[in-house]
């Protein structure tokens, strides 16, 4: 309880790095983060401003940055590589509404589906990541894209609404 407490205070600061004490803090967050989240790595960088749910559910590796704003509802796993750079204002979610022919969507229940991400992906500023989506290594993600529940090619660059590859690296 004191670590959620704690933590939900210094989400609410400012990190600057060039600064001691800004460093300190940030060292303090990730410390605590490793007690509430599933897995947490000590050099990863947590901004300000995070809305997360289900913290046990979050897996984030080494020297991964979640940018402000972020938003993480993670009712299934959410796994976040290495060297992974969230711009701000991210939704990443892993429930999703069952819609049956003619039953009510309200009376046809959720499915919980994990979101993996890659290691070195790069994610742009107001990106939606559902249910089920997979961005392998090297992806970088354009802003403003709706990434669904499909698998996604190596070393790509994807975006739009649905998210589709728009250039393939060789």
């Amino acid at each position: 309880m004191f670590a959620k407490f704690t933590f939900s205070i210094l989400n609410r600061l400012p990190m600057p790095n060039r600064l001691a004490p800004g460093r300190f803090l940030r060292h303090w967050k990730n410390q605590l983060a490793k007690t509430l989240f599933g897995s947490c790595a000590a050099n990863s960088n947590l901004r300000p401003n995070l809305k997360l749910r289900h913290t046990k559910n979050i897996h984030i590796g080494k020297r991964s940055s979640i940018g402000d704003a972020a938003r993480i509802i993670a009712t299934a796993p959410v796994y976040i590589g290495d060297d992974v750079l969230m711009a701000p204002e991210v939704v990443i979610l892993t429930d999703n509404h069952c819609v049956n022919g003619k039953t009510k969507i309200l009376d046809s229940g959720t499915e919980r589906k994990p979101v993996h991400i890659g290691n070195d992906v790069w994610i742009g500023t107001r990106v939606i990541i559902l249910a089920g989506a997979e961005i392998p290594d090297g992806c970088v993600v354009a802003a403003g894209a709706v990434v669904p529940a499909k698998k996604y090619p190596p070393y790509s660059v994807i975006g739009g609404v649905p998210a589709k590859v728009i250039k393939q690296e060789r």
